[in-house]
């Protein structure tokens, strides 16, 4: 299945600030958006979503494709809401309080989203159990309310409230960017590991559940779902196997992302590209080697000069 956006403009005001945006985004394939603030990143990422303002005037079309042939373009200007199930995608937002709700218990809302998607009472709950569990969060922790846990932990909630809601597109609209190093690092594995196609192995057998207990669902072994990366932190894209480059709302830039870090093209993905190896440990290190040498270097010139120096 292939989820096509082509030729998306949007305009607000009168103003372009997205022009001619297409990709292809296939279920299980990840793709990164990346550019500076302002270039059109997360304008895309909601027509995508269905969430652009009424006051947006959007432009070009939207296709599923799958096996059976393409499903309606005309998705682009349908509400997230009353989208087909099988053209759904999911939103995780850069605060995830923004999604959240402040008083209920985080298993209760993502049981609210497996319920939404169609499953009954009881095999929802075990399904929030089971997507909190992959996301890395305990179940003493899915007993708490949001504001009980950290900032990384609310925003792998966050993941799993979207997966409970079986999309097809998986979109990540700035998702590391209130995080500190370590939580950063541990949202990226959680991304990666449920974007990354984990089939059961032939003639596994589930273990025995509790007497009376609904076995949890797998959650694991369908294909998953495309990601969309929206960024601006290219260590986080390298996560993923593309990278499309906006500029004022023009792609300027794609290709795989092993190509794209090490060899960027456009003037833009180079200096995105010089700045992130500045960013990263070894640069932080070689900045301080540099800074030493430079130390030991003005440290010899300004040596006072002894008596004895003179005299010789």
């Amino acid at each position: 299945m292939k989820i096509v956006l082509a030729s998306l403009g949007v305009a607000i005001g009168g103003r372009t600030l997205v022009d001619d945006v297409s990709l292809t985004l296939a279920r299980g394939a990840r793709t990164a958006l990346v550019g500076a603030s302002g270039a059109g990143k997360s304008l895309t990422c909601a027509a995508l979503a269905g969430t652009l303002t009424p006051a947006a005037s959007v432009t070009g079309s939207l296709t599923i494709e799958d096996l059976g042939g393409s499903r309606d373009s005309g998705l682009l200007r349908v509400p997230a809401a009353r989208r087909p199930r099988g053209a759904r995608a999911a939103l995780v937002q850069q605060d995830p309080v923004t999604a959240l709700h402040p008083l209920l218990r985080v298993r209760d809302q993502v049981a609210a989203a497996a319920s939404a998607a169609g499953h009954v009472c009881r095999e929802a709950s075990a399904r929030a159990l089971a997507l909190l569990q992959r996301v890395g969060i305990e179940p003493a922790l899915a007993e708490r309310v949001p504001g009980r846990l950290s900032g990384g932990q609310r925003q792998r909630v966050a993941v799993a409230l979207a997966l409970a809601a079986e999309p097809v597109l998986l979109l990540a609209d700035e998702p590391t960017t209130a995080l500190d190093v370590v939580a950063r690092a541990e949202l990226l594995a959680v991304l990666d590991d449920v974007t990354t196609s984990a089939p059961a192995e032939p003639g596994a057998v589930p273990a025995p559940a509790e007497p009376g207990a609904v076995p949890a669902p797998a959650v694991s072994g369908a294909i998953p779902p495309a990601l969309l990366l929206v960024t601006h932190d290219l260590a986080a894209a390298a996560l993923c196997d593309e990278i499309v480059v906006l500029r004022e709302g023009r792609v300027v830039e794609r290709g795989p992302a092993r190509r794209v870090l090490t060899r960027p093209e456009h003037p833009v993905a180079r200096s995105m590209c010089a700045a992130a190896r500045e960013e990263t440990l070894a640069g932080a290190l070689a900045a301080i080697e540099a800074r030493a040498d430079l130390d030991d270097s003005v440290s010899e010139i300004a040596a006072p000069v002894t008596p004895a120096e003179v005299r010789a």
